[in-house]
């Protein structure tokens, strides 16, 4: 084998073509990208104008390309989503090898801008966020790496004078195993760039994957542990300026007048603006902006919103579940619930109830825009590119096209960076100081007032039960706001808004009886995407009705759920998670275990918890997760992400409050919206993971909501009280 490397390469232009046909795309595809050679001492670059994903904007080739090689052979993979702590950076690196045939230390990473190449084909969004970054580009970028392997193949073939079907790639080398022969990838890059992809490619088959259901290293972690990370808040710019802001307390509320001039005369200080609803001050630096917004004197006009009281919404909900006359709309109706529960000798009602949540991001809303000569520019670690590309260019006045967004890594995400307020407010600064990059850096405590909000809710039920029979009939209200409805009131109407009944219309278990309801409320409190969305409360709901319901049945809460399951695929991971979990094995005195069962983002989950109880005192002794989501790409990322989502969901069944007087929120930073730390953590978290080859399913957020309902459940068992109403802090408990 040759190891001598050219020095330069070749860079292929993209010139996609629309297509719309959203139909599957089969095993053996058809050729959809041609390359280009363009001047040497570049970059060989592939890319896919996969069917569904329409045409690309602009004219941003080497932003849409999702594969390239260096001069060294060096694969680079394009990602089109946000690398948020879910491992996407890595995953999508790892499919596009498996196919190529790249070495793992010969692979790097870097994201891409907005596109419309990029749109994921599950949801037809370029965005990270429903937990599909994995499952929605797991046949895109795998045809990626197939199409290049198949170019590699035709020019190692062409020099030995051989058929290209009989090579083969291979820890970075194309290899004819006929002749033992093998050439290097930076070799061939040079006859490569002038070859057409193969008008088919085939996929590699699961027993020769080499990468996927194997766990590599991530390529993320070390960029993280040694500093090279780049987040927004990280970059520097010539010329740069940092600016923050104070948007008025009161949601919905404006900017009435401002003075400045004691700001204005600070040390370091570049200017003081009013938006909308916000005064920013940009300076040299964060600190220098800060301490001169402190001195602005501000007054606001607080509109409509200053009369909102959480407490006091937490009434009306209360009053919504029980009110005949309330506006409702059944999201799920089976059987005559009401005239099963009207005949039962026994039945049995409870409420639940969750507050208002912030998403708490480690690092705070931010982002840099400049403005000048008809161009913007922004960097940052948005959740949704095309989102922030046009919400941009609206605020400044220009067409998509003017916009290019240069993306970062991103310190946490969980649907908060899919809205547009940091960017909007970005933007608005960046126009009024044209030409200077401006990074605008939201304070904690502006983070967490300023948030898109999980929305309060409550839930109340009524069941009849017998231990023959399980289930007889089950009737459950929710009242709360609609995430989709929020500026389109009645947009579903007749039919409840799509994130409330998460949970419900998809539950496993055999109710013949069933009638969910919800029971819509408007207030002026922003609510957005948080992480799990609908499934966070009601899973929380949903399976402390059902352990409820086990134990007035008189049945252990384990068995009472398998023998109500009948598809056999969701009962193994029921069963899975018991039996990993030593259900049924004898505790000591004070300890509990709870079960808790939850289908979300097409990934099965059950787990249970165990804890021992004293005085109040919670000690989260063991977790036990079993999980089917179809293919386990990278398993030990599995199990991180369900560590993930069950540390975020046990953060807000013990602390989770937002509460908003007068308009205002008044938690502001960890002080007093803390999260759970090391020391509070269970002393082990077991993940079994069950790769059942069907549909794939997501990680990012089916681990959260079976969470708080298995400890809340495990609470019940040890100590006999229910717990209707989170987070657990605020009924007097505490972690041991």
């Amino acid at each position: 084998m040759s190891s001598n490397r050219p020095c330069a390469s070749r860079l292929a232009k993209e010139h996609p073509s629309t297509m719309t046909d959203p139909t599957p795309r089969p095993w053996l595809v058809t050729r959809r990208a041609m390359l280009q050679a363009a001047g040497a001492g570049t970059l060989l670059a592939w890319a896919l104008p996969a069917r569904g994903y329409g045409s690309a904007v602009g004219d941003q080739d080497m932003l849409i390309a999702y594969l390239g090689l260096d001069p060294d052979g060096t694969v680079v993979v394009t990602t089109p989503d946000a690398e948020i702590g879910q491992g996407i950076y890595t995953t999508h690196a790892l499919l596009i090898a498996e196919e190529l045939g790249a070495a793992w230390d010969r692979v790097r990473v870097q994201f891409s801008g907005a596109g419309e190449i990029y749109r994921n084909p599950q949801k037809n969004l370029q965005a990270t966020g429903r937990s599909m970054g994995t499952s929605g580009y797991f046949r895109v970028l795998r045809e990626v790496g197939a199409m290049a392997r198949g170019q590699l193949c035709e020019a190692a073939a062409a020099r030995w004078q051989v058929p290209a079907d009989e090579c083969d790639t291979r820890e970075h080398q194309v290899v004819h195993a006929a002749s033992n022969r093998a050439l290097d990838f930076a070799e061939l890059i040079e006859a490569a760039v002038r070859i057409a992809p193969p008008s088919e490619v085939t996929l590699r088959r699961p027993e020769d994957y080499r990468y996927i259901g194997r766990s590599a290293p991530r390529l993320e972690i070390p960029l993280h542990a040694s500093g090279r990370s780049q987040f927004t808040v990280d970059i520097q710019l010539p010329g740069m300026k940092v600016a923050t802001l104070q948007a008025c307390p009161v949601f919905g509320g404006r900017l009435g007048h401002f003075d400045a001039a004691e700001a204005e005369g600070m040390p370091g200080v570049h200017s003081v603006h009013g938006l909308d609803d916000a005064v920013a001050v940009v300076a040299d630096s964060y600190w220098e902006a800060l301490q001169a917004l402190r001195k602005v004197r501000i007054a606001w006009d607080e509109g409509d919103g200053a009369t909102f009281a959480s407490e006091e919404h937490a009434e009306v909900l209360r009053t919504l579940l029980a009110d005949d006359h309330a506006e409702v709309r059944v999201g799920v109706s089976a059987g005559e619930p009401d005239r099963r529960l009207a005949a039962a000798q026994q039945r049995l009602e409870g409420r639940y109830e969750v507050p208002y949540l912030a998403h708490a991001t480690m690092e705070p809303m931010s982002c840099i825009a400049r403005v000048a000569d008809g161009q913007c520019d922004l960097w940052s670690g948005t959740q949704g590119p095309m989102h922030a590309r046009d919400t941009a260019a609206a605020r400044a006045g220009l067409a998509p096209e003017q916009v290019t967004v240069h993306r970062t890594f991103s310190g946490g995400g969980f649907g908060r960076r899919w809205q547009r307020d940091f960017i909007d407010r970005a933007v608005d600064v960046a126009t009024r100081v044209p030409g200077v990059p401006v990074k605008l850096i939201w304070s904690r405590e502006e983070d967490i007032r300023r948030d898109w909000y999980r929305p309060a809710y409550a839930c109340s039920f009524a069941a009849s039960v017998s231990p023959e029979t399980g289930i007889r009939a089950l009737q459950v209200r929710l009242a709360g706001a609609g995430l989709f409805e929020l500026n389109r009131p009645g947009q579903f109407a007749p039919q409840p808004d799509p994130s409330v009944m998460s949970g419900f219309r998809n539950h496993p278990y055999r109710i013949e009886h069933l009638h969910v309801d919800w029971r819509p409320i408007r207030t002026p409190i922003p609510i957005g995407v948080w992480r799990a969305v609908g499934n966070s409360q009601n899973g929380f709901f949903l399976e402390s009705i059902i352990d409820e319901l086990a134990h007035a049945a008189g049945q252990d809460p384990y068995a009472f759920r398998r023998d109500l399951i009948d598809d056999p695929r969701r009962r193994k991971v029921l069963v899975a998670a018991a039996e990993a979990g030593d259900w049924g094995e004898p505790l000591p005195e004070g300890h509990g275990r709870g079960i808790a069962f939850m289908e979300s983002y097409g990934s099965i989950v059950a787990q249970v918890a165990e804890v021992s109880v004293r005085d109040r005192r919670i000690r989260l002794e063991r977790i036990t997760c079993a999980i089917d989501c179809g293919t386990a790409v990278h398993p030990d990322n599995v199990k991180a992400q369900m560590e993930g989502g069950i540390v975020f969901g046990l953060t807000a069944m013990m602390y989770g409050a937002i509460d908003i007087e007068q308009g205002r929120v008044r938690q502001g930073n960890f002080s007093d919206y803390p999260l759970l730390t090391l020391r509070d953590m269970p002393s082990r978290i077991d993940t079994v993971i069950i790769d059942s080859g069907e549909q794939m399913g997501g990680v990012g957020e089916p681990g959260l909501p079976p969470a708080a309902p298995a400890v809340t459940n495990a609470i019940f068992a040890a100590c006999g009280e229910r717990i209707r109403a989170l987070p657990l802090a605020r009924q007097g408990w505490r972690l041991a």
